[in-house]
């Protein structure tokens, strides 16, 4: 009886554990599998990446211009690099001739200012066309505009001195004509004396008005010099900015060639 009662009361194995073991067996085994088809899938991806780089990097390199192209891009940068260095140069020289062209026409001016007074323009009957085109040509030439407004408000010297020099001084007239007296020269001597003084006069007056005339044409080869050289630069301006220009282009060229080799490579 006892022992009836203890082979009923022992525990029997059971079945729903036998069934949770395999269970576990059989979850281990798909687990792997799944693990395999993930790293299958990866590996599927990671192919398909690669080959979209390889066709993106076949097209860049059928797009880029061939090794010849450029060198020749490389060679032509090079050349127009060389004559933007000249270029600038020279417009470096010519700035220095117009600074040099500044400094002359100033003196000048002083010379005229103290030859023919704060009026030399109207003094020298020099055209008004002339003197705009030799201040316009000179570029900043405040010290012209200046001079060109005073000449229309200040009176000038050299009128006073050139109708001095047309008109005999008292000096001349006294040493001239002496006063008349009982023992006055004969009419004979007084009109040789009266002819000598205005041959004097005459040659004042001519040296005078050759002085002027010499200034004069010296202010207008002046001005034709300086027409000639603002055509020069101008012409060389334009020039310059044309290189420019096209070196901006060859150079832009230059660089698109250059992100086609590095992606090539």
């Amino acid at each position: 009886m006892r022992r009836a009662q203890s082979v009923r009361n022992n525990a029997r194995p059971s079945l729903a554990l036998a069934a949770d073991d395999l269970g576990v067996l059989r979850e281990g085994d798909e687990s792997n599998e799944d693990v395999l088809r993930r790293q299958l899938l990866e590996k599927d991806r990671e192919c398909d990446r690669l080959q979209m780089t390889i066709t993106a990097l076949q097209t860049q390199l059928a797009q880029r211009p061939p090794i010849e192209e450029v060198q020749r891009l490389q060679k032509e940068y090079k050349n127009l690099d060389l004559i933007l260095q000249g270029t600038q140069r020279e417009n470096e020289k010519c700035m220095a001739d117009i600074e040099r062209a500044k400094a002359r026409e100033k003196m000048l001016e002083r010379e005229l200012t103290r030859l023919a007074g704060d009026n030399w323009q109207a003094n020298l009957e020099i055209p008004a066309s002339s003197a705009m085109s030799l201040r316009s040509s000179s570029g900043v030439s405040g010290g012209l505009n200046m001079l060109h407004q005073r000449s229309n408000t200040i009176s000038s010297p050299i009128s006073f001195s050139i109708a001095r020099n047309h008109s005999p001084t008292p000096s001349l007239k006294s040493n001239a004509i002496p006063p008349r007296s009982s023992e006055s020269p004969a009419p004979s001597s007084s009109s040789a004396i009266q002819q000598q003084d205005r041959e004097q006069r005459e040659a004042q007056r001519q040296a005078a008005l050759a002085q002027i005339e010499q200034v004069r044409m010296l202010i207008l080869g002046m001005d034709q010099k300086l027409d000639v050289r603002e055509d020069k630069l101008t012409k060389m301006l334009e020039r310059a900015e044309e290189e420019g220009r096209r070196y901006e282009t060859k150079v832009a060229e230059a660089r698109t060639a250059g992100v086609g080799l590095e992606a090539g490579s």
